[in-house]
């Protein structure tokens, strides 16, 4: 049996926060789970850098670390 396949950008922006982490660890467990890419074999920073540019955050991420940050001052 051979599937079609299509190839469809996910429109993240849709799915609140929590919903956009569950579908990136659902989707990392797939990957591991087909053996598509070996999790153990990549740092975290490559593993993350699939994800570039998918997320767009409402602020600057600098901006809202310093924010962070500042709350603890």
């Amino acid at each position: 049996m051979q599937t079609e396949q299509t190839v469809e950008k996910i429109d993240l922006e849709l799915l609140p926060e929590e919903a956009r982490k569950e579908l990136i660890d659902f989707y990392e467990f797939l990957v591991e789970k087909y053996g598509i890419i070996k999790k153990e074999k990549q740092s975290k920073v490559e593993i993350l850098s699939r994800f570039a540019g998918i997320l767009k955050l409402p602020i600057d991420p600098l901006k809202y670390q310093k924010s962070m940050r500042d709350e603890w001052d």
